[in-house]
C-alpha cells in the first residue's frame, strides 16, 4: 500500500494465526495443570456444568447416535477443544482488528515503530482475558469445587478458579506475543517493503515453529493423560458362570462420567461436614479412620443395569456409619435431605431418613483393601438399596439440608443425574439372573441333552429387602419351580442361588427366573426399560434340548 499499512485482510489473517497458536499454548497449558496438579481443565467443567441442563431424553438420543457413552464422552472432547482452538482463532482476529483500527487513529501510525509488546494491545488482551474469565467463573460456578487431587472443598473452589486464569492467560498472552511477533516494527526498520519481505517471514517461521513444538508437546500430555483414562475400564460389567458372592475388587462393575478419574492425596484429602448443622466439622483420613468402623457385604446396582445384565456387583466394605459421623455435628430438626459432593464434581441427593440408617456407610476399605482408585479412593458413600449413583466415590463434603433449601426445589430436584429427568424413584427393584450355563444373546451358549442333568445357577437380589425365594419356569411362566439358595448374603446384598435341571424332552425352552425379595413382594414381571427409574423384569433365557 502506498501509506505502508498492512492490509486489513492481512491483519486478520495475522490475528487468526495468533489466535490459533494461542489457543495451542492454551491447551498445552491446561493439560500441564491436569496432569501434574489435578486441576480440571475448561472442557471438563463445561462438560459437569451442561450435563444436568439436558434432559434425559437428549442424553440417551445422544448415546444412542455415537455407539455408546464412552464414545460420546470421546467426541464430546473432541469437539470441545477444537471449539477450543477456533474460539482462541477468532479471539486472536477479533484483537487483531480492534488494535490495528486504533493504530490508524493516530495520524502517520505507518512510520512509528511496532513494540513485540504493544501497550494498548497489553491493556485490550487484559481487559478481554479478565471479561472472559469472569464470564466462565459465573457459569461454571456450580463446578468449581471439582479438583481432581482432592483439595479440601473450603479451598477447591479458589484453585480451580485460579487453574482457569492461567489456562486462558496463556491464550490472552499467547495472542499477544504471536501477534507482535508478526507485526513488530523495530525502530531502526526504514524500509517498511523490505521488513515485510524480510524479517517478518523469519518471524512467520518462528512461530510456526513455536506453534508446531507446543502442538507435539500437548500431544504428549495427552497420551500421558490418555493412559490413565478410564477407556478401559469404564462399563466393566460383573456376570457369567464364574459369580461368585463376593465380586473381586478387579472385577468390580465400573461406571463413571469422567474420562479421566481423580487421583486423590490422602494426606491432602478431608471431608467437610456443613449445612443445617450445629456444629460443622472437617475430618481427615486418619480422624474418620480412629473412629469404630463396622464390615458389610452390599451390593451396588447401576440404574443403567438391563433386565440379565452384568452392572450390578458385591463386595464386603469397611468403613464408619455415616450417623455416627453426622451425630457429632447435631443436625437441625429442619433437616429433610443430604446433600453430597465429590472430588470430580459430582453430587446427588437423598433423604435425610435414609442417611440416618445404620447400614449407610462411609467406605474407605474394600473387600480387606484400601478402596482402589476407581471405586472412590480415599472414601466412598454405601447407601444400601438404592442405585449407584447415591453411593457417591471420591467424597468431599456432605451438606445437611432443609426442607426449604432453594435446591431442592428444581423441576426434578437436585442432583447430577437428577436434574437431567432421572428418577424420582431411585430404590432398586428386585432382580434375578440366570449366570451359568453361559448366556449369549439370550440363549445358553452349549446345547443341552434330554434326561442329562444341567446346574442353572445366577444371582437374585432385592435391594435392602433382602432374598426370600427364587423360582424357575420351564413352560412359559404356566408354573414355577423353586431353587435353592446356596449363598444368601445379606439383607443388602445379593444372594446366589442353584437350580438342577433334567431336561424332559427334546425341544425350545424358555428358562425364566424371579424372585421374592425378605418383605414377600414378587419380582416385577412387567418389562420396563432402564430410563428413568431402571428396569424391571423377568430374565429369560432360551435353551436348545437335543
Amino acid at each position: 500500500m502506498s501509506d505502508g499499512r498492512i492490509p486489513f485482510w492481512k491483519v486478520a489473517l495475522g490475528g487468526l494465526c495468533a489466535g490459533l497458536s494461542g489457543g495451542i499454548m492454551m491447551l498445552v497449558v491446561a493439560g500441564l495443570l491436569r496432569l501434574l496438579l489435578g486441576s480440571p481443565s475448561a472442557t471438563e467443567l463445561i462438560f459437569d456444568r451442561a450435563f444436568p441442563l439436558v434432559s434425559v431424553a437428549f442424553f440417551i438420543e445422544q448415546i444412542n447416535r455415537f455407539g455408546g457413552y464412552i464414545q460420546l464422552k470421546v467426541a464430546g472432547v473432541i469437539a470441545s477443544l477444537v471449539g477450543q482452538i477456533l474460539a482462541s482463532g477468532l479471539a486472536g482476529l477479533a484483537y487483531a482488528l480492534v488494535l490495528e483500527s486504533l493504530r490508524r487513529r493516530h495520524k502517520g501510525e505507518s512510520l512509528l515503530p511496532k513494540p513485540l509488546i504493544d501497550p494498548t494491545g497489553l491493556k485490550l488482551i487484559v481487559f478481554g482475558l479478565l471479561l472472559v474469565w469472569l464470564g466462565f467463573e459465573i457459569f461454571l460456578a456450580p463446578t468449581l469445587i471439582t479438583q481432581y487431587r482432592g483439595v479440601p472443598t473450603a479451598i477447591s473452589p479458589y484453585v480451580t478458579s485460579l487453574g482457569l486464569l492461567v489456562e486462558f492467560a496463556a491464550c490472552a498472552f499467547g495472542i499477544l506475543l504471536f501477534y507482535g511477533l508478526l507485526t513488530h516494527r523495530p525502530a531502526s526498520a526504514t524500509d517498511h517493503n523490505s521488513l515485510l519481505a524480510g524479517h517478518r517471514t523469519r518471524r512467520a517461521f518462528l512461530q510456526l515453529a513455536i506453534t508446531a513444538a507446543g502442538a507435539g508437546a500437548f500431544g504428549f500430555i495427552l497420551r500421558r493423560l490418555a493412559r490413565n483414562s478410564t477407556l478401559d475400564y469404564d462399563g466393566t460389567t460383573y456376570e457369567g458362570p464364574d459369580v461368585q458372592l463376593i465380586t473381586p475388587n478387579d472385577d468390580f462393575y465400573c461406571v463413571t462420567k469422567n474420562l479421566i478419574d481423580p487421583e486423590v492425596v490422602r494426606e491432602l484429602w478431608r471431608l467437610e461436614i456443613s449445612g443445617a448443622v450445629e456444629q460443622p466439622r472437617t475430618y481427615s483420613f486418619a480422624e474418620l479412620t480412629a473412629m469404630p468402623a463396622v464390615e458389610q457385604l452390599t451390593t451396588l446396582c447401576c440404574i443403567s443395569y438391563p433386565v440379565g445384565g452384568g452392572l450390578m456387583s458385591n463386595a464386603l466394605w469397611k468403613g464408619v456409619p455415616l450417623p455416627k459421623v453426622l451425630e457429632a455435628s447435631r443436625a437441625k430438626s429442619n433437616v429433610e435431605a443430604i446433600l453430597f459432593h465429590a472430588a470430580d464434581g459430582y453430587y446427588e441427593t437423598f433423604p435425610f431418613s435414609k442417611a440416618m440408617e445404620p447400614t449407610t456407610l462411609l467406605a474407605y476399605e474394600m473387600n480387606g483393601e484400601p478402596l482402589p482408585r476407581i471405586h472412590g479412593f480415599p472414601l466412598r458413600m454405601i447407601v444400601p438399596g438404592l442405585y449407584g449413583e447415591k453411593n457417591p466415590k471420591w467424597l468431599t463434603k456432605i451438606e445437611l439440608l432443609p426442607g426449604d433449601d432453594p435446591r431442592l426445589k428444581k423441576t426434578h430436584g437436585c442432583g447430577f443425574y437428577k436434574e437431567q429427568g432421572w428418577g424420582p424413584n431411585f430404590v432398586v427393584p428386585t432382580h434375578s439372573r440366570i449366570d451359568a450355563p453361559a448366556v449369549q444373546d439370550g440363549k445358553f451358549v452349549q446345547e443341552l441333552r434330554t434326561g442329562t442333568s444341567v446346574d442353572l445357577r445366577g444371582i437374585a437380589f432385592g435391594g435392602d429387602r433382602g432374598i426370600q425365594k427364587v423360582e424357575l419356569s420351564f413352560d412359559k411362566e404356566k408354573s414355577w419351580q423353586e431353587a435353592a439358595i446356596v449363598d444368601p448374603g445379606t439383607k443388602i446384598s445379593w444372594s446366589i442361588w442353584n437350580y438342577r435341571w433334567v431336561p424332559p424332552a427334546p425341544g425350545q425352552y424358555t428358562v425364566a427366573v424371579r424372585a421374592t425379595d425378605g418383605t414377600g413382594a414378587l419380582q416385577i414381571s412387567e418389562d420396563r426399560g432402564t430410563v428413568p427409574q431402571g428396569s424391571t423384569g423377568l430374565h429369560r433365557v432360551l435353551a436348545a434340548v437335543t
